[in-house]
């Protein structure tokens, strides 16, 4: 018995030995910030990296073994990465958009932009953009645009130099967020960032045309200009305007838009953003 004692204490004692060396890890990572902040300074790096993130993750999850659940060690990033860019960017704040029964969006933002990061919950997405673009939150949180909405807030990011979308939320599958009235909780977030590929995006783009087009007819003109693409919601103002979730890094200077542009039925096409997909494999646990 007192072996059994003797032996649970070793262990325990080794787990103790690991802790620190975790914490001296963090606290010599969070050194090179300081180090770090003097180069984006220098080269004007923006702070906000959403594409560098989504390869840390992904990095993680493929090189990820053992039974420690893997949803786990990416929240543990996640909270790493927002106290890192919490350090280096003191007035970082997120604007969600959280009215009565969508409190889920909030719960999304949280998993993503982690605990100790301020958030400021908004009565609606319109009122998020208005909050971001007066620079009082550096990214915010609106949700997954429908066809039925009323204010169809993406189609006010065409203007050039706005507002772009940078994320789609949850990045991985592992949150607990409470349902929305739209069901499942999935949201974009936005802020004044430059898109920057990954290697596995979706780019996000606004088809402007004077007359309806069913989806059809859209679907044609998209696969014509070879977009392997996903529409995701069509909004009549004084003209259409269709969102549409285009496979890979696209810029408004690639040739495939330009070809969309071609058509007579279009008026113009405009990139609002771009997201890092997730990664292939999303596991709840790695196994040995």
């Amino acid at each position: 018995m007192a072996n059994k004692r003797e032996s649970l204490d070793d262990l325990r004692h080794e787990i103790d030995e690991i802790d620190e060396q975790v914490h001296d890890l963090l606290m010599n990572r969070a050194a090179l910030v300081e180090r770090i902040r003097e180069v984006k300074r220098l080269e004007s790096i923006a702070t906000i990296r959403p594409g560098r993130e989504a390869l840390i993750l992904r990095k993680l999850i493929a090189r990820h073994q053992g039974r420690f659940p893997v949803g786990a060690i990416t929240r543990i990033w996640r909270e790493v990465i927002a106290g890192i860019t919490r350090m280096e960017m003191p007035s970082y704040e997120v604007a969600v958009y959280a009215a009565a029964g969508d409190q889920g969006y909030w719960d999304i933002a949280r998993d993503q932009f982690g605990s100790i990061t301020p958030m400021t919950p908004c009565s609606s997405p319109r009122d998020v953009l208005r909050i971001v673009d007066e620079r009082k939150a550096s990214l915010g949180i609106v949700p997954i645009p429908q066809d039925d909405d009323v204010d169809p807030w993406w189609i006010s990011l065409m203007i050039p130099d706005g507002l772009r979308v940078a994320y789609k939320l949850p990045f991985i599958n592992d949150t607990n967020a409470r349902s929305t009235s739209n069901g499942t909780a999935i949201a974009f977030a936005l802020g004044r960032i430059l898109p920057e590929p990954t290697g596995n995006d979706r780019t996000l783009i606004v088809i402007e045309t004077a007359a309806p087009l069913s989806r059809t007819a859209l679907n044609e003109l998209l696969n014509r200009a070879k977009l392997q693409s996903k529409i995701i919601a069509s909004s009549q103002q004084a003209n259409w305007f269709h969102l549409v979730a285009v496979e890979k890094f696209v810029t408004e200077n690639d040739s495939r838009i330009e070809n969309l542009n071609a058509n007579d039925e279009v008026l113009r096409t405009v990139s609002i953003g771009s997201y890092a997909e997730p990664p292939e494999s999303e596991r709840n646990g790695a196994e040995e």
